[in-house]
Formats: structure tokens, C-alpha cells, sequence
């Protein structure tokens, strides 16, 4: 069923839901033809009987008996005159209270068997049934003799199926018009879906153009602002991997052309061994930097098709902090900076604790790679922000809306940089809906701001 279409299923399941149906009705309209025909045969019989026990009062059985030119065919006759009776289905007989048999109708009726429980039954009538016949009995008025009136079942039940397959035929062709309309019907109502499917097939890999939803029915509207949807963020996440593999290779040639050149120099330098190790020394800082590089380029490349919600847990920013300055200290000794740790509070947040450390290490770091030697660093925790502060020169005002764009680095930097540490910042806070700002302090150095709700 599974493997089936949804056309196909739709088409087989309210067909099977219409033949249930109709299997009902016919079972239903069975059982009523059944108990209406039981009535009007009962009531058939009681009149024949009633007839007979009336031609046995004026004496007229036993002249009809005696009589050979009228004989017993005549007296059944007699009995069902007005009545639409098939006579060859009926029988009957005739006995006294004592249960002897006065008279019958030549055929079937000798074998019927006294029931002298009749005379117990409320109104003297009685029915029994035997494997063949259904007998009605009956006490006539003057209450001398008993009258039975016995039915072939074989002839009722050959007039129900009749009756019912007359019912069921109409039954049966209105119900393979219904299922001819039905997978008409649905196989038109899907004409929309198929036009969609021929449409998203036949479009380019990059085409982010929205689908129209005229002349579609509602229910697929929804499936089609989800596909709109997804066209979209699909185009922006495909512009934004042009855009960084374009960035990237921008950024990477410069350091591949600069460790070039000082690999060349120490080929070239082997009568000079000053110059070779001059040159030797820059290769590895050159590839130090590359290292640097690449690893910021992973770090914002996983971050572009990351989700947050793959491993929330609840982060201690005191731990990630107290992590990250103990990886950090030997970086900040090296050029005698100071770094004071300041808690207010010591909140909770909901997050990445890997991202939320590539975070702290990256502000941090930036801080102590720009600022000049003996500098202090004071970071702060409060409740709802982090704050980290420099004593360093800060930057231009003209360039604070641009930090944070991927590869800008302000002019005049002495120090080396990818240009991709704030960036990869506001991405993390981004994704933990954090507000990351940055700023000059009121009486210089550089400021990072963290908030969260």
C-alpha cells in the first residue's frame, strides 16, 4: 500500500469505503426483504387457512371430496382464489382434535405431522418449521377440526434472492459509474500537482524563483510557500558559498604567494646561511598565518550550515571564560598583558558550549594580538551581557559599522589578521539569538559587547 501513488490510494481507499457500503446496504436490504416477505407469506397462509376452515364449516370440504368432478386440485383453487400464490410451493391438511387426518391435498400435505400443542396457543395459531416447509396452523371457529398450511422454504428463499439481486443489480452499476466518476475525478484534481512536479523539475539547479500559486487548489498552497521558502534560503546559502570560496581564494593567494617567495629565497640562499634562515623563519610565520587562516575559514564554513539546535545544553559562562583564559594566558605573557576577571553574576544560557568557547577565545584573543605590550584586558559578567575591554588604542569611528563583515580589517593595522574573528563572533550570537556590539570606550580602548535575554 505503500508503494502505491497517492492517487492510487486515494482511488482504492474510497472505493473500498463505497463497496463496504454497498455490501452493508445489501445486507441490510436482505434482511429487510426477508422479515417483510416472512410477514406477507404468514399472513398469506393465515388467509388460506382461514378459507379452508370456512369451506370445512358449510360442509363444503367433504361434498368437494365426495364430489369427483370437482376433486382436491379444485378445493386449493377454491382456497386460493384472489390470492397470487404459486400453488405447486403450498400444501396443506386438515385434522380433527384427536389429531386424525380428515383430508389433504394429495401431495405433500399427507406427511404433515399433528401438533397438538395448537390448542395452548394464544389464538389457536401456531408455525412450526421443518428442513423443508414452513406450516401454519390453525383451529377453526367451530373448533372441531385443525387446519395446516405449509410453505416450501425453498420457494421463499428463491423468491428472496430474487428480489435482493433485483435490488443489488442497480446497486451494482451505480456503483461502477461512481468509481469510473471517482478516478476521473481525482486523476483531474491532480492535474495541478503533476503541472508543479513538471515545473520544479524542469528548473535550474540555481533558479530561485518563486512558484505562482494562481489556480491551485488551498490545500496545496501551504506545500508551496514551504517550497518557496526553500528556494529562497536555498539561494541565499548558495550565494553565500560563492561568496566565501571567492573570499576565500581571494584571501588565501596573497599568503601562498608570500610562502612562495620565501621558499624560493632559501632555495636560492644556500651560500647564505642568514638569509636562508631569515627566509626559513618567515616560511614558518607565513604558515603559522595560513593555519590561522584556514582554520577561521573551517570555523565560519561550518557555522554557515550549522544548527543550533543539534546540542543545546545549559553553558556556565564562568566555565567557558575560566577555559579559555587558561588556554589563552601564555599568549598574554608573552606580551606582559594583564587580564582581569570580573563576575557580577554567574549566569546560565542555553547553547553550544564549543561555539560559545570559539566565541570568548576569538574576542579575547583579538584583544590581546592588538593591543600593545603591558596592556590590561578586564573582562566583566553580569546577568544578561559579557563585556570585554582593552586599554588599547580602539579603532576608527569610521570604520566600527564595518567590524564584523567577513574580511574586513580596518586600515593601518600593524598586526597580521584574517579579517574573519568578529565575523565568526556576530555568526555565533547570531545562532544563539545573542546581540554582539562593538565600540571605542568613553576613555579609549576597544570594547565587545554580549547580551542575551
Amino acid at each position: 500500500m505503500k508503494s502505491l501513488s497517492l492517487r492510487a490510494r486515494l482511488i482504492l481507499l474510497v472505493s473500498a469505503a463505497l463497496l463496504l457500503a454497498w455490501c452493508i446496504a445489501t445486507g441490510m436490504t436482505y434482511f429487510k426483504i426477508q422479515e417483510s416477505l416472512r410477514t406477507v407469506f404468514d399472513s398469506q397462509q393465515l388467509l388460506f387457512a382461514k378459507r379452508l376452515s370456512v369451506l370445512s364449516n358449510h360442509g363444503q370440504m367433504m361434498r368437494h371430496r365426495d364430489n369427483e368432478g370437482m376433486g382436491l386440485p379444485n378445493i386449493k383453487a377454491m382456497a386460493l382464489r384472489d390470492l397470487e400464490y404459486d400453488d405447486d410451493a403450498l400444501a396443506f391438511a386438515i385434522f380433527d382434535r384427536q389429531g386424525n387426518m380428515i383430508l389433504h391435498d394429495g401431495e405433500e400435505g399427507e406427511k404433515f405431522r399433528f401438533q397438538p400443542q395448537i390448542f395452548q396457543q394464544p389464538g389457536n395459531v401456531l408455525i412450526t418449521e421443518t428442513h423443508k416447509w414452513r406450516i401454519l396452523w390453525l383451529v377453526s371457529r367451530d373448533k372441531r377440526s385443525v387446519i395446516a398450511v405449509g410453505q416450501e422454504l425453498e420457494y421463499q428463499h428463491d423468491l428472496l434472492e430474487d428480489l435482493v439481486f433485483a435490488q443489488m443489480k442497480p446497486w451494482l452499476i451505480t456503483f461502477m459509474v461512481l468509481i469510473i466518476g471517482l478516478i476521473i475525478m481525482i486523476s483531474r484534481e491532480f492535474i495541478p500537482l503533476r503541472q508543479l512536479a513538471q515545473k520544479i523539475a524542469g528548473r535550474a539547479p540555481d533558479d530561485a524563483t518563486p512558484i505562482s500559486q494562481e489556480q491551485v487548489p488551498k490545500e496545496i498552497k501551504p506545500f508551496i510557500t514551504a517550497l518557496n521558502t526553500l528556494f529562497k534560503r536555498t539561494s541565499q546559502t548558495i550565494l553565500k558559498e560563492r561568496q566565501f570560496t571567492s573570499d576565500a581564494a581571494h584571501e588565501l593567494r596573497t599568503p601562498l604567494a608570500a610562502l612562495k617567495v620565501q621558499t624560493e629565497v632559501a632555495q636560492l640562499s644556500d651560500d647564505d646561511p642568514e638569509t636562508r634562515k631569515h627566509a626559513l623563519d618567515n616560511l614558518v610565520i607565513g604558515i603559522d598565518r595560513t593555519t590561522h587562516l584556514v582554520d577561521q575559514l573551517l570555523t565560519l564554513s561550518r557555522l554557515d550550515t550549522f544548527s543550533i539546535q543539534e546540542d543545546l545544553k545549559q553553558v556556565h559562562w564562568h566555565d567557558v571564560i575560566q577555559s579559555t583564559l587558561h588556554e589563552l594566558q601564555p599568549l598574554a605573557d608573552k606580551k606582559h598583558i594583564e587580564i582581569q576577571f570580573l563576575e557580577k553574576n554567574q549566569p546560565v544560557v542555553s547553547g553550544n558550549v564549543l561555539l560559545l568557547t570559539i566565541l570568548v577565545r576569538n574576542l579575547v584573543n583579538n584583544a590581546i594580538r592588538y593591543i600593545p605590550e603591558n596592556s590590561q584586558i578586564t573582562i566583566l559578567l553580569e546577568s544578561k551581557k559579557l563585556t570585554i575591554k582593552d586599554n588599547g588604542p580602539g579603532v576608527d569611528t569610521e570604520v566600527l559599522s564595518r567590524l564584523g563583515e567577513r574580511f574586513y580589517r580596518p586600515p593601518g593595522q600593524k598586526v597580521s589578521g584574517s579579517g574573519l574573528g568578529l565575523s565568526i563572533v556576530k555568526e555565533i550570537a547570531t545562532l544563539h539569538h545573542f546581540s554582539a556590539h562593538f565600540g571605542n570606550g568613553e576613555n579609549g580602548g576597544f570594547i565587545s559587547e554580549i547580551t542575551w535575554q
